[in-house]
């Protein structure tokens, strides 16, 4: 009787640990399809994001480029960044051709396409034209501004705002040339050549006037301009940025009359001049061009600037800029408010 009591109880044990295999079988098989089914369904979802971002696009060197009529046209290329797939400048597609021998204005376009199928362009304008040649180089000089219709000048610096944006309004109608002060160097220096119609323009001082009445104008037509900043006075006006506005030094507390009725660049010591060039330079974030205050230089403020790093500087005297000129000693076209629309059209022919 025990006996079979006994093998009774063997049995229901085995039957219990059948049944408790079974279960735990079947619950690993449940954890794994499951976590399949998880896994599938995140694949899934991540396989249906789609990537909507157009890469980024940029070229080298400016939007606007020139040269020389017959001459060889190096192009300056492109980069292009995506977000998933990185650097992919190498599919970068230039469409559009520059024909050097012939004048004219000619655009090229490039553009890029990322895996996803998403595109960037940007575009880049050629002028094939002829070189400035013999002509020189002419640097307009401007001081102030009036509106009619509030007041007048003060005296002949002082430029009426209808006539000003008549001049502007005029180089940009005949696609003028606008160089920067480095290619300004290059072209002294005999490394590069210009457009036929080049052109700098200058406003001396920064004054309130330039910012209020001119650079609207300026913004206007896209027509360039350098602001030679007398920074004792405005050097706060270097924070405001404007994408026809480049700011350079007029010194910082020279522009004021020194020993016998000379300006102090020409009467301060040395050691003094540099003192206020480095502080010039330093509130405008960097200068290497300066202009004279009242015109007025001598072989000492020569010397202080280039030991402090300046490259060019601009005079008040009348003339244009040619290749092989004294970079310290650079003449500018005086545009006042007697010179006619005319008169100014013959100035910078």
């Amino acid at each position: 009787m025990k006996n079979k009591k006994t093998k009774k109880n063997v049995n229901l044990k085995k039957v219990f640990i059948l049944l408790l295999v079974l279960a735990i079988l079947i619950f690993c098989i449940y954890k794994i399809c499951t976590n399949k089914n998880n896994t599938e369904t995140v694949e899934t979802s991540s396989s249906n994001t789609k990537d909507t971002i157009a890469p980024e696009i940029k070229l080298n060197g400016n939007e606007e480029s020139f040269v020389i009529l017959g001459k060889e046209y190096k192009e300056e290329g492109a980069t292009a960044t995506d977000n998933l797939e990185g650097d992919i400048s190498s599919k970068i597609e230039i469409t559009g051709e520059v024909n050097t021998s012939e004048k004219g204005n000619y655009e090229l376009t490039y553009s890029v396409k990322d895996s996803s199928g998403n595109t960037s362009e940007v575009k880049r304008k050629v002028a094939v034209c002829d070189s400035i040649g013999k002509k020189g180089l002419p640097i307009l000089m401007y001081h102030f501004f009036y509106d009619k219709n509030k007041g007048t000048g003060k005296d002949n610096n002082w430029i009426e705002i209808s006539d000003f944006e008549k001049q502007v309004k005029y180089l940009a109608d005949n696609s003028y040339y606008f160089p920067t002060w480095e290619e300004v160097e290059n072209y002294i220096d005999g490394k590069t050549d210009l457009p036929e119609k080049s052109i700098v323009v200058t406003v001396d001082d920064a004054d309130p006037s330039y910012f209020e009445l001119a650079v609207p104008v300026l913004e206007k037509y896209n027509v360039h301009s350098t602001s030679f900043v007398i920074t004792a006075w405005y050097g706060y006006r270097a924070g405001e940025k404007y994408n026809t506005v480049v700011y350079h030094s007029h010194s910082n507390d020279m522009h004021e009359p020194g020993a016998g009725g000379k300006g102090r660049m020409v009467t301060w010591s040395y050691d003094k001049v540099v003192q206020d060039l480095k502080t010039s330079s330093e509130i405008l974030g960097g200068s290497d061009v300066f202009c004279y205050p009242f015109g007025h230089y001598n072989d000492t403020a020569i010397k202080a600037l280039k030991n402090t790093g300046f490259k060019l500087a601009v005079t008040t005297e009348e003339g244009r800029v040619y290749k092989g000129a004294n970079k310290y000693k650079l003449p500018r076209v005086r545009i006042s408010r007697n010179t006619g629309f005319e008169d100014f059209k013959s100035k910078i022919k």
